[in-house]
């Protein structure tokens, strides 16, 4: 079985079969998610007052009338959240980013502007080894860390990334990138503040596609069935390095862009572009009906 995958549509007036449709379609994206928290020890009843959080925070900043104030009521109508407890949540403090979230943003940041801007990249198009520090305008990692924050001491961030095997020292001491993106191995805190950044982005392509209100966003994808693990692998092996140069070649293109923009009047928007492979066994069954559809198809 083989499908180029793609969708528009519309939820501005769900019937009953959509419904039972999107229902169905919620479940499928609620169950790896459900297998991630049973496995981090969070139950039903934990999850509750952060799904409750979330529908008065989504109802309160994105279903505003036009020229109205938003309430309490009329919030408690679109979630079904008590009025006392819609108040109660509306008048708690949003939590900004932690130091955790904060060093796995530099981290993209960094990585981002390494990858990206020409004053890091060799006349190839590859990052440069830098010197950790420099005089006068030579570039180096310090003068990189700094030109993004002046929060972290360079030397704090690059025995980080020296640790994480990230960046490694050359026989002449310069500091050179190990990895072509930034992927923390061993923080999970790190991790899950990308997770929630990629799939929260995704399920936003989504929702804006199915809305119908406006030109649909790329999202498309490719899926096969009743493959071998050996070919699995390969395609793997493909993906990986034709989506890297793809989003080397983006991450490029948008710090020249950013660069450029600095002076336009309209520079308050932002992009996520992202590439995924997923792979597993698929059942006896799935495999079988795909088999019956490729004969099938080649009967025709």
């Amino acid at each position: 079985m083989s499908n180029l995958f793609c969708y528009n549509g519309t939820m501005n007036d769900i019937t009953e079969i959509q419904q039972k449709a999107l229902f169905k379609a919620i479940k499928k994206i609620l169950r790896p998610l459900v297998s991630l928290l049973l496995r981090q020890g969070i139950t039903y009843t934990a999850l509750i007052d952060l799904l409750k959080t979330t529908y008065v925070e989504v109802a309160d900043q994105q279903f505003t009338l036009q020229g109205k104030k938003q309430t309490d009521s009329r919030i408690s109508v679109l979630t079904g959240v008590h009025r006392k407890e819609v108040k109660r949540i509306r008048q708690e403090e949003t939590s900004e980013l932690d130091a955790k979230e904060r060093k796995a943003s530099l981290g993209a940041q960094l990585m981002a502007t390494w990858l990206g801007n020409p004053e890091y990249l060799c006349e190839k198009g590859l990052p440069k080894a830098l010197p950790r520090n420099s005089e006068g305008s030579e570039v180096s990692f310090d003068t990189m860390v700094r030109s993004l924050t002046k929060d972290v001491h360079p030397r704090s961030l690059l025995d980080e990334w020296l640790h994480q095997g990230v960046v490694f020292m050359d026989d002449n001491g310069l500091v050179v990138l190990e990895e072509s993106g930034y992927v923390p191995q061993e923080d999970f805190e790190e991790k899950l503040f990308f997770a929630g950044k990629n799939i929260g982005d995704h399920l936003s392509v989504v929702t804006h596609n199915l809305s119908g209100e406006t030109e649909t966003m790329l999202d498309r994808a490719v899926y096969y069935e009743a493959l071998s693990q050996e070919s699995v692998k390969a395609l793997e092996t493909f993906a990986r390095k034709r989506s890297l140069d793809l989003l080397t070649e983006v991450n490029q293109m948008a710090s020249r862009l950013q660069h450029q923009d600095k002076k336009a009047q309209d520079g308050e928007h932002s992009m996520h572009f992202g590439a995924y492979f997923y792979h597993c066994e698929t059942s006896e069954e799935s495999v079988d009906q795909a088999s019956e559809q490729a004969d099938q198809g080649l009967e025709k």
